[in-house]
Parts: structure tokens; sequence; C-alpha cells
């Protein structure tokens, strides 16, 4: 546990500040006040750019990854897979039990807010209307770009896959499939869950696995 954080300390510590900040912000203010705000300030080029990269969270985002994985170690591919199902089953269970009466923010601004603000909807990424949190995309995001950065030794590339991550938890918001708060937990489910995924197979010893498809 301690090398871990220690050799991602430049991931972890700009995460964990971002996550103190945006907890406290979710505390004192409105969610719906938070969504209109990050709501109001679009721009037509980042309708472009969130409608697209949002998909780095995506299921088949996902299964790239994992089977590029397989050509680097297969210990990492392993980690990977295991991260990606126990997170992915994690926020499903969510979703649909503790927290199935959760709205996104469309329907949820239809039923509950009383304000005229119209919600600035972009063609081709129309949200959906049920099960928002916590948020799948932003937990397979962090689950993902975590791993990488544990895997590579670079300080610089270890901080732009949390600032690629951060963007895809964002535009889960910008698009309005998801509140703030939807977020936040995904970004922490997919990263605790990533976190001891590498903890348990890390401790494997198994000569196979640190070898790969290019390394038999």
């Amino acid at each position: 546990m301690k090398n871990l954080i220690k050799e991602n300390i430049i991931f972890i510590i700009p995460y964990l500040s971002i996550l103190l900040i945006s907890s406290a912000c979710v505390l004192f203010f409105n969610k719906t006040d938070i969504h209109i705000f990050i709501n109001s300030h679009h721009k037509l080029f980042f309708d472009f750019f969130f409608k697209y990269w949002t998909w780095l969270g995506d299921g088949i985002f996902a299964t790239v990854f994992t089977v590029v994985l397989l050509f680097i170690k297969y210990r990492w591919a392993l980690t990977s897979a295991v991260s990606l199902i126990i997170t992915s089953l994690t926020i499903q269970i969510l979703k649909h039990t503790v927290y199935s009466g959760s709205l996104r923010p469309v329907l949820f601004f239809k039923e509950n807010y009383k304000g005229n603000y119209q919600l600035h909807i972009i063609a081709g990424a129309e949200p959906a209307h049920f099960f928002s949190f916590p948020s799948g995309h932003t937990a397979a995001a962090f689950a993902i770009f975590f791993l990488s950065a544990v895997i590579v030794k670079n300080n610089f590339l270890k901080l732009i896959f949390l600032i690629i991550a951060l963007l895809v938890g964002f535009s889960r918001i910008y698009l309005s499939w998801h509140f703030l708060g939807d977020t936040l937990a995904g970004s922490i489910t997919g990263f605790i869950i990533t976190a001891i995924s590498y903890l348990l197979i890390i401790r494997y010893k198994n000569n196979y696995l640190d070898k790969s498809l290019l390394k038999n």
C-alpha cells in the first residue's frame, strides 16, 4: 500500500484535493445550482469535445484497454478485467437497488425544479432519465486511468491520466447525464476498487502473469 501511494502521489494528491473541494460544493450548495452553473457555461467547441471524450469511460473502450494490456503484461490485463468487472457490478447494484430512484438531471429538473432554466442538451448525446447515481462512466474512467498511472513510471504521464479521468467525469455533468455528486461517487468507486485489485494481484507470484502475448 505504501509503495502504491508513494509511486503514484502525483495522481493521488491532486485527485484527493479535487475530491475534497468538490465534496464541499456538494455539501454546501444545492445540486441544481451547481448543475445550472456548469450547464450554463457551454460552448460549441466543448459540446463537440465532451460529446466524444465521454466515451473514454464506456464499456467498449474499457474492453479495448484490457485487450491491449494483454500485449504488455497479463498481470495488468487481469488487474484491469477484475477491477472493471467489480466496479461495473458495484455501480449497477447501487443504481438498481439503494439508489434506484435517483433521477438524471433532465427528468429531475422537469419534475422538481420550479425555476425557468432550460438545460442545454447536445444533439446526439441526449441523456437518459433514470439511474443517475453513481456515474458508471466516471467509475470506469478512474479504474482505467488510475491503473494506467500505476503501470507507467513517468510522473508527467501519471498526471495526464488523472486529467483524462477528471475530464470524463466532468463530461458526464456537462452533457447532463449526471450531477456532480454522481461523478464523485463514481470516481471513488473506480479508484478504490482498482487500488484493491492491484494490491491483491501484484502479491500473486506467478511468472506466467508477467508474460504477454508478445513475450511468451
